[in-house]
């Protein structure tokens, strides 16, 4: 055996024994100001086993290998690494960013179906249901807005320029498939750009190795909700291929809405068109494919979905019985990741995403009188486009010395919107029904969004510096320039200090932005091509300590101060649009404590004041000041888990002019139970969800006077088998 071969052996040694040995240990932190790492049993071994091995090594990777041990041996044990908050793997302690990490195990265990109920349990996270189209979307640190929060698949993100969100797709995506979420609290445009605004949130499926054949799993609960999915993964040679094959269908909650707009208008022309008092169609049908494949150091995946759905209310805020809405996303994405010399890295990756939409609204139900007409079919229309999205992508990391990252990168998308028509049972500019109420095409002359086409560059730096084996700086900046409407650039700075043992601070700045959407510029009669972008600059504080091996919490402040946020006045006389209408900030705090009890027994906890306001120095109104979750997961035999949550928010204001009470605080506790181990690899899940029948609403527009029902105790039960 040649001097070489020697040496890389003891090195691998080395490291071998490294990552045992960190495997076992507790979470090793420097003390007081002192930089060097605190000796413990561990590090001491570590010690032994160099100077046992200083004679076989040269000096200089002596010098080097103890330096990096050091260095991993402050941040290790520090929480899951991420790779959301810089790019590159992690301690989540050490990331320059207020992150939460959901893992598949907890997921399972908590016994929510969906990605969307999973985000009710992250600190300053609610949802809410949108009445026009039946989305539910979050609610992120007091601030509204589902195109304020980007939504990433491995990586590749998943909002539409049209309307800036994700949630109308991917709401309802299954949880089977999701090996960990990665979620930013705060900003994140500097490197990811638009969108990235109050969260960014990054769904990590499975790989080949984590299933290693197939899982089948079938389930059934409240309201005909069914549920099928075949999750697959496998190594073949230096192959390696994962997926889901899915399909869910509900009929939906049915809950009843005593009043609606059209009642209202029944009021004021005598008619009695309403359906009211009725119940809201919630009804939700969906199939897709997520498959993601690699080979050496390339990798590609894909996604295809179809989902239709009902609109809840609808968009008139008036119940009806013919809308559905139809949406059609397929994305793909190849990639290659090249090393050269250990110290440059490119991976360059090209994709294409297209989102189809094809919906028909019944704005108001049929023999609807407004003046000087009867609609004896309703107000009917359809909306239909396409949105093509071609993009490349070029990020290169530089490692100019141990403990110092550069990333440069370039982005350009080619963005279209096409194949837009708008149809309708009345002539959209007098508002007179069409002979027969037949529908009739006039995308001619009144398109709902014109053929739009946005370029946008995008240049992005960061370096990540390991000052001290206990103090990383990060310091990044993008900026993005768009053919439509102008530039926006998003720097940020983050210091994490391990200032004592067992605790890390975080001191953190960034800036993001909101791109204008294809309906807030260029829809007919409510569209400003001279919009702004939305802007925030966020300012946050972040301590976390570990009391000892069984507790670790951690506290944030934060502080938002946004500007130009874009909505319609809806007290401006006609025409009206959009506008950079109002500023607002949002100050506030989150507590997280996490009690590690045994093997897969835990207690969870957290808490979130926010503190909103708009420029008037008035409350935003609809948000919460206060929620929080707490949790108990006992696994204290090896076939039964069982897991109680509670979700609690606070009560929440109204508008001004909204002469109603206050929407009361309330309280949502769920029951999970999982029984595994069943001839092998069979599991058998059943939760019940709202145990206590607690009676909530969200909050609606006064028009719709009772606000929007929601589900009272429900549950789902279901089984899984893997091959």
């Amino acid at each position: 055996m040649t001097k070489y071969k020697k040496k890389a052996q003891i090195i691998a040694s080395l490291f071998l024994s490294y990552f045992i040995l960190s495997y076992h240990s507790t979470r090793i932190f420097a003390e007081g100001t002192d930089t060097s790492p605190i000796e413990t049993k561990e590090t001491s071994q570590l010690t032994e086993i160099l100077s046992n091995n200083k004679e076989k090594l040269p000096n200089d990777m002596e010098v080097a290998l103890a330096e990096e041990i050091a260095t991993e041996a402050v941040w290790f044990g520090s929480g899951e690494e991420v790779t959301i908050a810089t790019r590159q793997e992690t301690p989540i302690n050490k990331a320059p960013s207020i992150v939460t990490v959901i893992t598949g195990e907890e997921i399972k265990n908590l016994g929510y179906r969906t990605l969307i109920e999973l985000l009710r349990t992250i600190p300053g996270f609610e949802i809410r249901k949108e009445p026009g189209t039946g989305v539910v979307e979050p609610i992120v640190r007091g601030a509204e807005g589902a195109s304020k929060v980007k939504l990433m698949l491995n990586g590749h993100t998943v909002n539409t320029n049209t309307t800036g969100s994700a949630f109308g797709r991917f709401d309802d995506f299954p949880i089977e498939n999701i090996k960990k979420l990665e979620i930013i609290r705060g900003p994140g445009s500097a490197m990811y750009g638009e969108n990235a605004f109050l969260a960014v949130i990054n769904i990590i499926t499975l790989d080949a190795g984590d299933i290693d054949g197939v899982r089948i799993s079938s389930g059934y609960g409240s309201f005909d909700t069914y549920e099928e999915n075949a999750v697959f993964g496998k190594a073949v040679g230096k192959v390696n291929i994962s997926g889901i094959a899915y399909y869910r269908q509900t009929s939906g909650f049915d809950g009843i809405v005593e009043e609606d707009a059209q009642s209202g208008l029944d009021r004021i022309f005598g008619s009695s068109a309403s359906l009211a008092p009725g119940s809201v169609h919630d009804g939700r049908q969906e199939f897709g494919l997520n498959l993601k494949a690699t080979y050496k150091d390339l990798w590609l995946q894909g996604w295809y979905s179809n989902k239709n759905r009902e609109p809840f209310i609808g968009g008139g805020l008036a119940l009806n019985d013919e809308s559905e809405i139809e949406n059609n996303y397929v994305f793909g994405e190849i990639g290659y990741k090249k090393t050269f010399e250990e110290r440059f890295s490119v991976k360059p990756r090209i994709y294409y995403d297209q989102f189809d939409s094809n919906s028909e609204f019944e704005s108001n139900p049929e023999n609807t009188f407004l003046p000087p007409y009867t609609y004896p079919d309703g107000l009917i229309y359809v909306v239909k486009g396409i949105e093509r999205i071609a993009g490349t992508e070029i990020p290169l990391d530089v490692k100019l010395f141990d403990g110092n990252l550069l990333t440069f990168g370039m982005e350009y998308r080619l963005i279209n919107q096409s194949n837009n028509y708008f149809l309708a049972n009345f002539d959209p500019v007098t508002g007179a029904p069409n002979p027969n109420n037949e529908i009739q095409d006039y995308s001619d002359t009144s398109l709902f969004l014109p053929d739009i086409t946005r370029r946008v560059l995008s240049l992005y730096f960061q370096d990540t510096w390991d000052i001290t084996d206990t103090l990383n700086v990060t310091l990044g900046v993008r900026h993005d320039r768009y053919n439509d409407f102008g530039q926006a650039t998003s720097p940020r700075c983050g210091l994490t200090w391990a200032f004592m043992k067992d605790a890390s601070l975080k001191l953190l700045y960034g800036e993001a932005f909101r791109a204008p959407t294809f309906y807030e510029m260029f829809q007919i009669e409510l569209g400003n091509e001279d919009l702004d972008p939305e802007k925030i600059r966020t300012y946050e504080i972040g301590l976390n300590y570990k009391f000892n091996k069984y507790v670790t919490s951690s506290i944030n402040y934060f502080y938002n101060d946004i500007k130009d946020l874009i909505a319609v006045d809806r007290n401006a006389p006609s025409p009206r649009h959009y506008q950079n209408l109002t500023n607002a900030h949002v100050q506030g705090f989150e507590m997280e404590t996490r009690v590690d009890i045994s093997k897969g027994s835990y207690v969870f906890m957290n808490y979130t004041f926010k503190n909103p306001e708009g420029e008037d120095g008035n409350d935003l109104p609809l948000v919460a000041q206060h929620t929080g979750n707490i949790g108990v997961n006992a696994n204290f035999w090896k076939y039964i888990n069982t897991n109680l949550s509670t979700f609690v928010s606070g009560r929440r204001s109204r508008i001004d002019t909204d002469e109603r009470e206050d929407l009361p605080a309330y309280a949502l506790l769920n029951l999970s139970v999982i029984g595994k181990e069943f001839f092998k690899t069979m599991e058998i899940q059943g939760t019940v969800f709202n145990i206590l029948d607690k009676d909530y609403s969200d909050p609606a527009p006064p028009s719709v006077p009772d606000d929007l029902p929601r589900p009272g105790r429900t549950f789902f039960v279901g089984l899984s088998y893997q091959f």
